[in-house]
């Protein structure tokens, strides 16, 4: 009986699945190094095919999660956030702040205008869930952020502000 390609694929993705799991920790880290070295090796195009494949594969495995996978996920982030030192919380920190200047950079002017819309509607709905101790404690984090970058601005920045508002 001749398999279908997706049969195929699954075949060979449940395969490599095992073959991953049953590796020792040495083995797991030469995979690492010879995958490292073969992408190092590809060209512009096949870099761009392989991110937009993952991109592809990431969605189709974000969508077809259960809500038993979904709660398990968020369990085991907030364990490991909770268990960080300061010291990798701030690491966490600026790699994040980092990567999202990156992103920006590379925006256009409407990308830019469409993120800030979704990041309003996102912060819209997220107090609208909250209860009234957190609005508070929300409100009253905004008050000193806007505090402390008050204070950091120049006269000039300053007067900017004054005169938007």
């Amino acid at each position: 009986m001749k398999l279908s390609p997706e049969e195929r694929k699954e075949r060979k993705r449940e395969y490599n699945k095992r073959r991953y799991q049953n590796m020792t920790e040495e083995q797991r880290e030469e995979l690492k190094e010879y995958n490292k070295r073969r992408y190092q090796n590809r060209t512009e195009e096949q870099k761009e095919k392989r991110k937009e494949k993952t991109k592809e594969s990431n969605k189709r495995y974000l969508q077809n999660r259960t809500e038993e996978q979904k709660e398990k996920k968020k369990e085991y982030n907030k364990r490991r956030y909770q268990n960080m030192t300061e010291e990798q919380k701030e690491k966490r920190k600026e790699k994040r702040n980092e990567y999202n200047k990156r992103i920006n950079q590379n925006m256009t002017e409407e990308q830019k205008e469409k993120r800030k819309e979704k990041r309003n509607e996102y912060n819209k709905r997220r107090y609208q869930n909250m209860t009234e101790e957190q609005k508070e404690k929300t409100n009253e984090k905004t008050k000193e952020y806007n505090k402390r970058r008050y204070q950091n601005m120049t006269e000039e920045q300053k007067n900017k502000t004054i005169t938007t508002l």
